[in-house]
């Protein structure tokens, strides 16, 4: 069954984006198996206000657009025969689905828009974010992974609206908030993290893996507003100029 994943996951990336594509995916998938150097904050986002939030205020700035939630690769295959298309992207939520994630898929008629992933347990966060970092799954923390937009959909808020659809859908079971990663440079995440008021900054982290050797520490610090960090980096853009 995984071949056959495979194989359908391939043939996806080779019709789409070509074979180009599929040999740089590799490439990037081998290196990372070699060498990683990572410098990362932890963010933290709790849950605690959802009942307050109205989807109308999150709805993606386009007509036609629907959204699932996918936790199998059998229901994913019965999506794929009602007609929707994963195009290159089938390969990487089968992976997380392999794996015990969970993924919202947004669509525009049937046609992949945006994607987010998700886990409530340690198997799914290697594949959803194998950055190493404590996640308290017992205490009702789950791990949020990277969110992808394909291009031409991009600046239509389907991220933001997949945040709104996770929070509403693990608030009533339990879960209290989610954790992941921001790299320390990355301005644009940032900024874009820093527009929701309820995401702190927890620690400060450092990882290195040079093929079996690893080196891993993780700085606590204040609980530190998002804006705050984003702030003081607009304030050395500034002095730089």
């Amino acid at each position: 069954m995984r071949i056959k994943y495979l194989y359908s996951g391939i043939r996806g990336v080779i019709k789409y984006e070509g074979v180009k594509a599929l040999l740089s995916r590799g490439l990037i998938f081998i290196s990372h198996r070699l060498f990683v150097s990572e410098d990362y904050y932890i963010v933290v986002s709790n849950h605690k206000d959802i009942d307050k939030e109205v989807e109308v205020d999150y709805l993606p700035k386009v007509d036609d657009h629907c959204w699932r939630m996918i936790s199998t690769n059998q229901q994913l295959d019965e999506l794929i025969d009602d007609g929707f298309e994963f195009g290159a992207y089938e390969l990487n939520l089968r992976s997380f689905l392999d794996k015990g994630a969970v993924a919202v898929c947004n669509f525009v008629v049937k046609e992949l828009a945006h994607f987010s992933v998700f886990a409530d347990n340690p198997r799914g966060k290697e594949v959803v974010e194998p950055l190493p970092f404590k996640v308290d799954f017992e205490k009702g923390q789950i791990v949020v992974g990277r969110g992808f937009t394909i291009s031409k959909f991009r600046r239509l808020h389907f991220r933001r609206y997949n945040g709104y659809l996770i929070r509403k859908y693990l608030h009533p079971r339990g879960i209290t908030g989610s954790k992941y990663p921001l790299q320390v440079n990355n301005y644009p995440s940032l900024v874009s993290a820093s527009k929701s008021s309820e995401k702190l900054i927890i620690s400060r982290c450092r990882f290195i893996k040079i093929l079996w050797f690893k080196y891993f520490k993780e700085t606590e610090i204040k609980p530190t507003p998002l804006t705050q960090i984003v702030a003081q980096m607009n304030d050395k853009i500034g002095n730089n100029k």
